[in-house]
């Protein structure tokens, strides 16, 4: 099976997701959504955890590409992209967010790939910055957004909540 193969197969993925939820996401059901064989789905992904895999890396892929559209000039380019890339997440990446999440419980190595780029993140905003504290609480202001959204906790409502970006966003444009 070639890459294409992969690309609908994680498409699929996500359409079930977008649909149904990601607890809806196996591998026969996604056979059927990409009009495959659970042969052909298994090929390409063995296992649940591997198609999770799968769509955590595709993730990854869409946080450079906001990561990519911060102008190089910036000064805090990438603490500005990992903002972005919170703001702009989807509902069905957060209902993946979740299904990965329950999945690296059992095995947090699933989890590595992020961890990866999440340090390498974190070491370009870290020296980037002539402030790093002030730069580590914007990091961690926007992990709370991210989680808080994720575990559908109370955030204030809309409007403060786009008051907080907005002062963040000031916060790193000072750093």
């Amino acid at each position: 099976m070639s890459s294409n193969a992969s690309s609908r197969i994680l498409e699929a993925a996500r359409a079930i997701a977008a649909r149904d939820g990601a607890g809806k996401i196996t591998i026969e059901a996604v056979a059927k959504e990409a009009g495959l064989s659970k042969g052909g789905v298994l090929y390409n992904f063995p296992t649940k955890k591997a198609l999770l895999s799968g769509l955590l890396d595709q993730m990854l892929v869409a946080h450079r590409g906001l990561l990519s559209e911060v102008p190089e000039s910036h000064p805090a380019r990438t603490l500005t992209g990992y903002l972005e890339t919170v703001i702009q997440s989807k509902d069905v990446d957060d209902d993946l967010s979740m299904a990965i999440l329950a999945t690296a419980a059992t095995d947090p190595r699933l989890l590595d790939p992020l961890r990866t780029e999440l340090d390498s993140d974190l070491e370009r905003i870290l020296t980037d910055t002539q402030d790093a504290p002030a730069a580590m609480i914007a990091v961690l202001a926007i992990q709370g957004l991210r989680f808080q959204r994720l575990l559908n906790l109370p955030d204030g409502g809309a409007e403060i909540r786009e008051r907080v970006i907005e002062r963040l966003r000031i916060i790193i444009d000072e750093l």
